[in-house]
């Protein structure tokens, strides 16, 4: 492509509709997963990384080997049932799996500092919308109570990685 024909429509098209091909498509496409897909290899690389094979999951679940088999890495639809199940006996975060899954459809990102710190602040939002749907009453919180007592666990949470640091500083020199 010559960058003398970039233009607006050729930039920002989307790249599965470029004719001539965008100046940022720099890979092909990437195949979208769907939330089940995704939710299915989070469960597949938790139990990896805990060193956790799916023949003993599956009979620490009192589930047949095959059919977790066929359900995690085959064809088999996950319910949320066993969904709730699995991430109970691999100790996943369900807010932050559903988190990585649904908002940034990633489910990678799981493991990600980032998203870690972000869930935990988000936990009680998403805890609040669920008892609300499920229609229970709760002492509402003013919104300025709620940002107050973030701004100071994030300021105690920096001024402990600061402290950190500094004694990693003081212990290696």
């Amino acid at each position: 492509m010559m960058y003398s024909c970039v233009t607006p429509n050729t930039v920002f098209e989307a790249c599965e509709t470029a004719h001539n091909g965008s100046a940022f498509r720099f890979s092909e496409p990437c195949v979208r997963l769907s939330a089940q897909e995704q939710y299915k290899r989070l469960i597949d690389a938790e139990s990896a990384r805990q060193g956790l094979p799916l023949a003993h999951l599956a009979d620490r679940l009192d589930i047949a080997r095959p059919r977790l088999h066929k359900v995690i890495r085959g064809k088999v639809r996950l319910g949320d049932d066993l969904r709730d199940r699995l991430f109970e006996a691999l100790e996943i975060d369900a807010v932050r799996a559903t988190f990585c899954v649904a908002l940034l459809d990633d489910y990678k990102a799981y493991t990600n500092l980032e998203v870690v710190l972000t869930c935990e602040a988000l936990k009680g939002f998403y805890y609040e919308i669920i008892t609300r749907q499920r229609g229970e009453i709760l002492v509402p919180l003013r919104p300025s109570i709620v940002h107050e007592a973030q701004g100071r666990a994030f300021e105690l949470l920096l001024l402990h990685q600061t402290r950190v640091i500094e004694y990693d500083q003081t212990l290696q020199a």
